[in-house]
């Protein structure tokens, strides 16, 4: 196994393309056609972590963490981040970060937060919307099945657990090719009809071009026409924080203490004003307190996340911006991602099980938050 068929296991889970914009995922450090053997799995990537990888003798770190999230200005010891990069490249160890789009995609880091604290019935908080976009081609009857394999081989035509998902129109298509032209149907310089479907797929628009060169080289015309639409509905698969319900509803105080025992919290931070049981809860690992109104909106009695401001506790407590009171409880930004360490772990093991691999995967028990408390 190469770093490239790691880094497309990971990408077919949480997609580079659903990324916040100004984020930097995917291959850090490395060559993609590197031999793979052993991977280490971390939260942040440090001196120490470096030091268990090279223990371990791994070939690659997969970090939700980027290390090189601002461009560098110079690759030297003195710098923090030049100097780890340099241990790698020493090391032979490559690098791969998924950060928000680990964030982002079904069974990511908010929905395993959710299943960790007991919620059941999860879905996303705020599902993403404006990622897919739908392609409308039209083919000659006889061709519609090659077409059609084609585009799903490049990945359009996922809808859910389904793939393969088309929508087929029968028509007739008219076209008058010019004395330059070399028509499969009927004869340059007359105006001819034939029998076409109008065949539709949707997929998602980063990965658009990519289908559309797949239809063009299996489609018979020799101009082929195609539209292509962008999409603005809600996605499945993909959304921000999650939701979900208790088994059975608890009094506040006794929930925060299960959330500080299952997230190995030293502490959290609550604001002062609540409801007095907890049923429905929000989620969102790592910095999610903007995602507030969202979670009220959902009818959630407590909304766990971390980096919290403090005018936000205000807005929680009073209801000031919501109309309703919440518990908000700050956890801690590394308590509430750990928990999906052994998740990635988990997936790449499958993944190279089916693949009949032989790849070691070992998970930092290290805990990487540069927060103390005192």
């Amino acid at each position: 196994m190469t770093v490239a068929d790691v880094e497309h296991i990971m990408e077919q889970w949480a997609p580079t393309w659903i990324s916040w914009e100004k984020d930097n995922v995917g291959l850090q450090v490395g060559d993609p056609s590197a031999q793979v053997r052993r991977i280490h799995v971390c939260l942040d990537v440090t001196h120490e972590i470096i030091d268990e990888a090279v223990r371990v003798k791994a070939d690659l770190l997969i970090s939700h963490h980027p290390l090189l999230f601002r461009p560098l200005t110079s690759l030297s010891t003195s710098d923090p981040v030049g100097s780890m990069i340099l241990r790698l490249a020493r090391h032979g160890i490559a690098l791969y970060s998924a950060h928000t789009n680990l964030d982002f995609t079904r069974d990511g880091v908010s929905m395993t937060l959710a299943r960790v604290l007991g919620l059941k019935n999860i879905g996303f908080l705020a599902p993403l919307k404006g990622l897919m976009a739908k392609i409308a081609v039209f083919v000659p009857q006889g061709s519609v099945g090659k077409v059609m394999e084609a585009m799903s081989a490049a990945g359009a035509g996922i809808i859910g657990n389904y793939s393969h998902c088309s929508f087929q129109i029968n028509g007739h298509g008219t076209f008058l090719g010019s004395e330059h032209s070399n028509p499969v149907v009927g004869k340059a310089g007359v105006l001819e009809t034939a029998e076409e479907v109008r065949l539709e797929m949707i997929c998602a628009r980063a990965s658009a071009p990519v289908v559309i060169e797949a239809m063009k080289k299996a489609h018979p015309y020799e101009e082929v026409a195609y539209d292509l639409y962008p999409l603005d509905n809600v996605s499945t698969e993909y959304g921000m924080g999650a939701v979900g319900d208790l088994e059975h509803p608890q009094s506040l105080g006794k929930w925060i203490g299960s959330v500080r025992s299952k997230l190995r919290a030293d502490v959290v931070r609550v604001n002062g004003s609540g409801p007095s049981r907890v049923r429905r809860v929000a989620v969102c690992g790592g910095s999610g307190s903007d995602l507030l109104q969202a979670a009220v909106r959902a009818g959630a009695d407590a909304f766990v996340t971390a980096d919290v401001r403090y005018h936000t506790f205000h807005d929680a407590a009073f209801g000031s911006m919501t109309g309703r009171r919440i518990a908000l409880i700050d956890a801690g930004h590394w308590e509430t991602e750990h928990p999906i360490l052994p998740v990635i772990a988990a997936k790449l093991e499958q993944a190279c099980s089916q693949r009949k691999e032989r790849v070691a995967i070992t998970v930092t028990q290290r805990k990487t938050s540069p927060i103390q408390v005192h």
